[in-house]
């Protein structure tokens, strides 16, 4: 693949990551001195690893995916600093963000043409408010490390529109084209099938119509593919990275297995920055919220939590809020 890191250029990089984000200067409030926090896990061999290790599994990587937890600060500083170091190893991936969509791509593209570094205003330009997402600054550090390494930035989510459709049609809502070209006819295996449909129920804190589930859980699965297939027509030259929530970069499942169907041989890593929770000392106790015995990613980076309420608590506050009560 074009651009592979030289060794100096690797090294400048380890440099760089083993340098930030100093446990003093968690941005995110709880838990702080929690015996996980600012520890990286290694999945597949059961061990934590230092910076440096985490690195050199990235920085040859096709396809990179930092899942985050969206309002989180600390998630968004670690990526701008992985973002940065890769493009100091000399790789220039396309840097992919969920929270743009197909129909946001447009305005992305013209403001970035008329103002090339102008992270800032991405923002307005988008009408990042309207959609939902925690404040654009946010996503600043990472938005403007993108930029300073020369990266090309895209939408990478399917439009809200074409989502809402098929999470109220299912598969019978999907164009033959889109079914095609994301393979959407090729369901998940049943076992990862039934772990989606429960993920969409709990994050719906039963407010979701049972009926509904079966189909909003493809909706989920056709984002993921079009996530897939966004990061791989943006990265045939250096591949491509994406910044999502941590549930589209699982690998079970998600972005990377759709990503294993469209492009297979390539490298594909996952990231995902999580939490800490109190009283949960073990790096194996976290996977149990993704419905799993073993975390599904290939690393895990562990942090601060930024709110300690309940989840469901949190969704019915934002339910109220979209409702105008």
């Amino acid at each position: 693949m074009p651009g592979k890191p030289i060794l100096a250029g690797l090294l400048v990089a380890l440099i760089v990551l083993g340098a930030c984000a100093a446990p003093s200067l968690w941005r995110a409030e709880h838990y702080r001195d929690h015996p996980l926090t600012g520890r990286i896990w290694n999945v597949g061999e059961a061990r934590f690893i230092e910076r440096a290790e985490l690195f050199a599994a990235l920085a040859p990587a096709d396809f990179i995916l930092l899942g985050e937890t969206h309002d989180n600060p600390d998630h968004h500083l670690l990526q701008a600093e992985i973002v940065t170091a890769l493009a100091k190893a000399g790789r220039r991936p396309a840097l992919a963000f969920e929270m743009f969509d197909m129909s946001q791509s447009p305005a992305l593209e013209e403001h970035l043409a008329q103002s090339p570094m102008d992270a800032a205003g991405i923002g307005e330009a988008v009408g990042w408010q309207k959609a939902g997402w925690p404040d654009w600054a946010l996503y600043l550090p990472v938005a403007e490390a993108g930029l300073l390494a020369g990266l090309d930035l895209h939408a990478a989510n399917m439009s809200r529109s074409d989502a809402r459709v098929l999470a109220q049609s299912g598969l019978a809502g999907a164009a033959p084209e889109r079914v095609q070209r994301l393979h959407l006819d090729r369901p998940l295996p049943a076992a990862a099938a039934n772990n989606l449909n429960q993920e969409i129920d709990a994050a719906h804190c039963g407010y979701a119509p049972k009926e509904m589930i079966e189909a909003m859980a493809f909706a989920q699965f056709a984002r993921d593919a079009h996530m897939a297939r966004e990061m791989q027509t943006n990265g045939e030259s250096d591949g491509a990275i994406l910044i999502a929530g941590a549930g589209h970069a699982r690998g079970d499942r998600a972005v990377p297995f759709h990503l294993r169907r469209m492009a297979p041989g390539r490298a594909i890593v996952s990231l995902a920055f999580l939490e800490v929770s109190e009283g949960e000392n073990a790096a194996s106790a976290y996977a149990a919220p993704f419905g799993s015995e073993v975390l599904p990613f290939d690393y895990v980076w562990f942090t601060p939590r930024v709110d300690i309420r309940d989840a469901c608590v949190r969704f019915e506050e934002q339910l109220k809020k979209m409702r105008g009560k």
